[in-house]
Order: structure tokens, then C-alpha cells, then sequence
């Protein structure tokens, strides 16, 4: 019975001399670690973000593209009207002709024109109005709440 004391107690010193190198280890592991996790993390955000950046970007380079071919549609179609404008003698028919050039070169500015970023009364001053009810108390009491007078 001595024995086994003496054995468990060489390993308990054994494991205790070295404890202080055994936590130093495992913690400069950890913070290694730590650190190797943060860089790919901010790594995969970036990569994320360019992704989404260029998925953006291919999504407007693609409304552009269908923007510019509906509009070579409307120059086509509007250069046919034209053609049968001078061609036609019947005035009815110039008359509905017209019309139609009249509203696809609507269209057509319409298309080309982007949208106005504020909109037209973002420029104007508001007075300020102040809130009907009781005046607040000093010292921040409670004012009744009386809206009748």
C-alpha cells in the first residue's frame, strides 16, 4: 500500500512540476488558434463581400444590357414606323402612325432617363409645429394627461 502512495505521489509532483509549462503550452495554443480563426473569419467576410460586390455588379451590367436592347427594339421599331409614315398618302393612317412614333419616343426617353435620387420636395423647408397636449413639468413630473383643454 505504501508503494502505490508513493507511485500516485511521484506522478502528482511529476504532473505539478510541469503544470505551469503544460498551461503555458495549451494557452499560447489556444491563443494561436484564436488568432488563426479571427484571420479566416475576417477572411471569409471579404470574400463575402466581394462576392456579393460582384454578383452586384453583374446584376447591373445585365439590366444595362437588357435596358440597351430594348431600346435598340424601340430605334428599330420606330425607324419602321417612320418608313411607313412616308410611304403612307392616307391621312387616318398618318394619323395613327404618329401616335405610335409619339409614344414610343416617350418610351424611349423614359427608359433612357434614371430616376431622380431625392425626391422633389426633399428641398423644402418644413416649419416646425410643436405637439399638441399638456407642457411637460419641471424636473420631469408627470403633466396630466388633459387634451380637451
Amino acid at each position: 500500500m505504501a508503494n502505490s502512495d508513493k507511485n500516485f505521489q511521484k506522478r502528482y509532483e511529476d504532473l505539478m512540476r510541469n503544470a505551469g509549462d503544460h498551461r503555458r503550452a495549451i494557452s499560447a495554443r489556444a491563443i494561436k488558434n484564436e488568432r488563426r480563426f479571427r484571420a479566416e473569419r475576417k477572411r471569409l467576410k471579404q470574400q463575402r463581400t466581394s462576392v456579393e460586390r460582384t454578383d452586384r455588379v453583374q446584376s447591373d451590367l445585365r439590366q444595362h444590357a437588357e435596358l440597351l436592347r430594348v431600346e435598340a427594339l424601340i430605334k428599330r421599331e420606330l425607324a419602321e414606323l417612320e418608313l411607313k409614315l412616308a410611304a403612307t398618302s392616307d391621312s387616318d393612317e398618318q394619323i395613327l402612325l404618329r401616335a405610335e412614333i409619339t409614344h414610343l419616343q416617350t418610351i424611349k426617353t423614359n427608359l433612357s432617363q434614371r430616376p431622380p435620387r431625392k425626391p422633389p420636395e426633399s428641398g423644402i423647408a418644413v416649419p416646425a409645429v410643436p405637439p399638441k397636449g399638456p407642457l411637460p413639468k419641471q424636473g420631469g413630473a408627470e403633466a396630466p394627461l388633459d387634451f380637451g383643454s
